[in-house]
C-alpha cells in the first residue's frame, strides 16, 4: 500500500513538475511573442515615420518647385497673350488700310528692286490696290523691261507679286509681308501704343 501511495505521490510530483515546466514554456513563449510583436510594431512605426518624412519632404519640394515656376509661367502666359493680341490687332489694322495707302507701301518696297525688275521679263499680279498705285507700278517697269500686269482676285492677300519669266527670283509685297515687317521692325512702338509703356 505504501508503495502505491509512494508511486502516486511520485506521479503527482512528476505531473506538477511537468505542469510548472509547461507553464514556464508557455509564459516564455508568450513573452517572446509579445516582444516580437512589440519589435514588429516598433519597426512598422519607424517605417511609417520614415515614409511620412519622405512624403513631407517631397511635398515641400513640389510646393517650392511650383511656387518657383508660377512667376515664370505667369510671365510666359502674359507674353503669349500680348504677342497674340499684338499680332491680331496689327493684322486687323493692315487689313483695314485704304487701297491707296497699301499701294504706296507696295510701290515704295518694289522701287527698292528697280534695277532687278527693269532688266527682266516679268508678270506682275496685283490685288486690292488703287489705280494710282497700279500706274506707279507700271511706270517702274516701263524702262526697258517687258511686263504683263494683271489684277488677280485669287491672290490670298492684297498687294503684288512679281514673277520673272526665267523664274530667277520671286517678289511678294502683300498685307502679309507688311504685317510681318511691322511686327519685326516696329514691335516695341506697337506694343507701347497698345499696352502702354513698361516702366
Amino acid at each position: 500500500m505504501e508503495e502505491i501511495r509512494g508511486t502516486e505521490t511520485l506521479e503527482r510530483e512528476i505531473l506538477d513538475d511537468a505542469r510548472k515546466r509547461a507553464d514556464r514554456i508557455v509564459r516564455k513563449a508568450n513573452d517572446e511573442v509579445a516582444a516580437l510583436r512589440a519589435q514588429a510594431d516598433k519597426r512598422i512605426k519607424e517605417a511609417l515615420d520614415v515614409l511620412a518624412q519622405e512624403y513631407s519632404l517631397k511635398r515641400q519640394h513640389a510646393e517650392q518647385d511650383l511656387r518657383s515656376r508660377l512667376p515664370l509661367e505667369k510671365m510666359r502666359l502674359d507674353i503669349e497673350y500680348r504677342d497674340a493680341h499684338l499680332r491680331e490687332v496689327t493684322q486687323g489694322a493692315v487689313a483695314s488700310l485704304k487701297p491707296a495707302i497699301l499701294g504706296q507701301w507696295c510701290v515704295a518696297r518694289l522701287s527698292r528692286h528697280a534695277e532687278l525688275i527693269q532688266n527682266s521679263s516679268v508678270k506682275v499680279a496685283v490685288r486690292g490696290l488703287d489705280a494710282g498705285s497700279i500706274g506707279a507700278i507700271r511706270a517702274l517697269f516701263s524702262k526697258g523691261s517687258t511686263s504683263e500686269l494683271i489684277e488677280d482676285a485669287t491672290m490670298k492677300a492684297r498687294g503684288l507679286i512679281v514673277e520673272p519669266a526665267d523664274g530667277s527670283y520671286h517678289i511678294s509685297i502683300t498685307e502679309t509681308e507688311l504685317t510681318e515687317w511691322l511686327l519685326d521692325e516696329k514691335r516695341g512702338e506697337l506694343a507701347a501704343a497698345l499696352f502702354g509703356s513698361a516702366k
